[in-house]
């Protein structure tokens, strides 16, 4: 595939109008122009009719995962928010071997939960924000979201974590 100047710089321009910033523009284009040309070596990418359409594709995903990446990052640790009372009354082990069980509850999450999971909890979308985003039904995803919290709370109150708000937590949701 040959790409001439006028379409290199059609795609820099897109780049650059989802990023906003020239030098990540740039460094986005030549990611994706240098993976295509490795997959075209090894004729991974020769049924693509419309390079240039591939790449757009490809510029796209590109700057969604950094942004994704970006979010993630963003987040503070869990444990930051602790009270100064709580710190007290445990001690680093205790706090470390929580920190470890959520960790691995987390990690046994398929990725749709996960999603689920940090748009209501992390970042405080409704669940109708989140079935419009998604665009899936707003009962689809309360009842996946229930299940979620009982699986949680289940794997939480194994270890004794979270003992006090199963009892609650169960009266208020049956």
């Amino acid at each position: 595939m040959n790409l001439d100047k006028t379409q290199l710089n059609s795609l820099y321009r897109y780049a650059a109008s989802l990023c906003g910033d020239k030098d990540r523009a740039y460094d986005i284009l030549h990611n994706c122009v240098e993976k295509y040309l490795k997959r075209a070596l090894k004729a991974e990418v020769s049924n693509v009719k419309e390079p240039i359409h591939y790449l757009m594709r490809s510029i796209r995903n590109e700057f969604i995962d950094q942004e994704r990446s970006k979010k993630l990052r963003l987040v503070e640790p869990i444990t930051d928010e602790i009270e100064h009372d709580s710190l007290e009354s445990e001690t680093l082990d205790d706090l470390f071997i929580r920190d470890q069980k959520v960790e691995d509850i987390l990690g046994h999450l398929n990725p749709e939960e996960s999603e689920l999971l940090y748009l209501w909890a992390v970042e405080e979308y409704t669940v109708q924000e989140i079935a419009d985003l998604q665009q899936v039904p707003k009962g689809t995803l309360l009842s996946r979201l229930h299940r979620l919290k009982i699986r949680v709370r289940g794997a939480l109150s194994e270890s004794g974590e979270a003992s006090v708000t199963v009892a609650q937590g169960d009266s208020n949701e049956k």
